[in-house]
This record gives C-alpha cells, sequence and structure tokens, in this order.
C-alpha cells in the first residue's frame, strides 16, 4: 500500500498516466535518436556535460521500470524509487526542462523530503507504519495541494504583462482561436470571447486551485472548472501531458473522508460515469486538428475527467436528495 491516507493514495496511482504523458511529450519533441540530438546535448547548460552520455538514458529506462513497479505492485517502496530515480533524471536530463518536469520535480521532492525526514525522526517507515505514520501523510497530502496551488498561481502571475493583456499578441488568445475554429464554434474568435480567455486564464491559475483546496463548499465546481480549462489544451493545443500531471494532484484538493465518499461513487460504472466519461472522449474526438501521441493520449485523459465528473456529480446530487429528508427528521425527532 501506498499510504493509509486515500489522498496519497490516488496521487500515486496518477502519476503511472501522467508519466506516460511525460514520456509521449518528451520523446514526441526532443527525439534522441535523431541525427541532430547531439548538437542539441552540447550546447543545453547542464550536470549531463560532465557524465558519460550513457548515463541519462539508463536513468530514463530506470525511472519506466520504477512507475512500471509503481503500477504492478502498488506500494510506498515504489512511489519512493521514483521519486528518488526522478530527481537524477531531472537534474541530468540533456535537452530543455519543461514547465511540467518542473512541476513534478517539485511535487515528488516535497513529498520524499517529508517521508525521509520523518524516516529520521522515528515517526515511521518506509513501509509507511509508525506512531506517526497518519500525520506524516496528512501533511504530505496537503503539501501537495499546497505545490499545485503555487504553481497555478505562478503560471497565472508570470501571464500579467502587456503582450498578455493585447489581443493580437497573446498566448491564450491565440490558443483559444485555434479551439474555437477545430471545435467548430466559428471561424474566428470573437473579442468577447478573447478578453474571456486572456482574464479567465489569470483568474483561474490565479484562483480557482486555491478555491478547490480551501474552500469545501466549492470544492468540485472547481475542480470542474480546472478540467474546463484544461480541455482546449488536451484537444487542439496538443499538450494532454501537463494537464494529466496537474489533475494527479487534484484528490489532495480533498479531505479524506470526502474523498471515501468519492471513491465509492469512482469505483463503479454507474448511470452517471459511464454517460460522462463517453461524453469526455467525444469531446476530445470532436476537437482535435491531428492525430498523435498526445491527442490519442487525451483520449485517455478526458475519458477519465469524465468518469471523474460523473462521479462527482452523483455524488452532489445524492447528497442533494438526502438533504431535505435529513432536515425533515431533525425536525421532527430532535436530537436530546
Amino acid at each position: 500500500m501506498i499510504s493509509k491516507d486515500l489522498r496519497l493514495q490516488a496521487f500515486g496511482i496518477l502519476l503511472i498516466p501522467a508519466f506516460v504523458g511525460h514520456t509521449l511529450q518528451l520523446l514526441g519533441e526532443d527525439r534522441p535518436w535523431e541525427a541532430h540530438a547531439w548538437a542539441r546535448e552540447a550546447f543545453q547548460p547542464g550536470w549531463h556535460q560532465h557524465l558519460p552520455g550513457w548515463v541519462p538514458v539508463a536513468l530514463a529506462f530506470m525511472l519506466a521500470a520504477a512507475v512500471i513497479g509503481l503500477a504492478v505492485d502498488r506500494r510506498r517502496q515504489w512511489l519512493l524509487a521514483v521519486i528518488l530515480i526522478y530527481w537524477a533524471h531531472y537534474l541530468t536530463y540533456p535537452y530543455r526542462i519543461r514547465n511540467h518536469m518542473s512541476h513534478m520535480f517539485s511535487g515528488l521532492t516535497m513529498l520524499g523530503v517529508v517521508w525521509i525526514v520523518a524516516w529520521l525522526l522515528g515517526a515511521h517507515d518506509f513501509r509507511g507504519r509508525g506512531p506517526r505514520a497518519r500525520v506524516v501523510d496528512r501533511y504530505a497530502a496537503d503539501g501537495l495541494a499546497l505545490i499545485v496551488c503555487v504553481n497555478y498561481f505562478f503560471a497565472g502571475f508570470h501571464k500579467i504583462n502587456e503582450n498578455f493583456f493585447a489581443i493580437p499578441t497573446s498566448a491564450a488568445v491565440h490558443g483559444m482561436g485555434q479551439f474555437w475554429v477545430y471545435a467548430d464554434l466559428g471561424s474566428e474568435l470573437p473579442t468577447w470571447a478573447a478578453y474571456c480567455a486572456i482574464y479567465g486564464t489569470i483568474f483561474v491559475e490565479c484562483c480557482v486551485p486555491w478555491i478547490a483546496w480551501r474552500v469545501p463548499r466549492l470544492r468540485i465546481p472547481a475542480v470542474l472548472t480546472l478540467f474546463a480549462f484544461h480541455y482546449p489544451m488536451v484537444s487542439t493545443m496538443n499538450v494532454s501531458d501537463y494537464p494529466m500531471i496537474a489533475s494527479a494532484y487534484f484528490p489532495c484538493f480533498f479531505s479524506h473522508a470526502q474523498l471515501r465518499v468519492l471513491l465509492g461513487y469512482f469505483r463503479r460504472a454507474s448511470r452517471w460515469t459511464v454517460p460522462c466519461a463517453a461524453a469526455g472522449v467525444a469531446m476530445q474526438v470532436w476537437a482535435i486538428p491531428w492525430w498523435g501521441e498526445l491527442t490519442i493520449f487525451g483520449l485517455f485523459v478526458m475519458g477519465l475527467w469524465g468518469w471523474a465528473t460523473g462521479a462527482m456529480l452523483h455524488m452532489v446530487w445524492d447528497r442533494r436528495k438526502r438533504e431535505p429528508s435529513t432536515e425533515a427528521g431533525m425536525r421532527y425527532h430532535p436530537a436530546p
């Protein structure tokens, strides 16, 4: 078992498809087997300059083996192996470091440091057993939530500049314009939609993750907002890797008790989860501009998000149905 804390369990499981997206993105752009790859390695600063050329390759295969081990045998030792090898993989990677790599590095570093320090203090062992194991894992899950909120915040904060707010030069307008056309919403992005893309991006990245984490009543709408925000990236922008990695952190927004209830809905096929998953896949098929490794991977991402959306909506629906009867029972049978 990865952890008795369901949030860390979910994070560890979602890391597996997250690393699939990570691999597809790197191999799709860097292509180390091509003739020009050596030149890019030579001009890219980093620790790899002082290491034999086979070291980054060996670390990549070791990371893949650790992720497969985590998928087959979901224990904490495998996740620790993923963390340790990923540190070496990140620090010796011979090409450009992507944002999603730094995001993953910060989250895994936080988790690894918390577990190692707790082990040194005798709070738990590396199997997750000990007098303070539950407390350690609770802090670790909150730390992962903090990491993803901070990453989102600075993703929005660095966009606050003249170029991003100007329609002709805004990356948000460019991306939304592509989505608008490929999703058959129109031949040109309207001005109102351009401003929604600009200011909506800033708001979503700077505020919505914090709302999802710290405002329980708005948690599910905030998570669904993040799914919707990333949909154009998964479909038309060909970057399904980062949204999958970011969503691996989303279970840490929930409390342990709330996630336990939600997982009860998520683990079974229902009239909510199956149609929503099918709708997610259909939305991806509708909006993708071409078939490639990451757009095909996006079918899985959108299907997973659709299934999770159905589970969350089903949970909310059942809770709303129970609330009136509970209130009525309290009126006629007050607590002593």
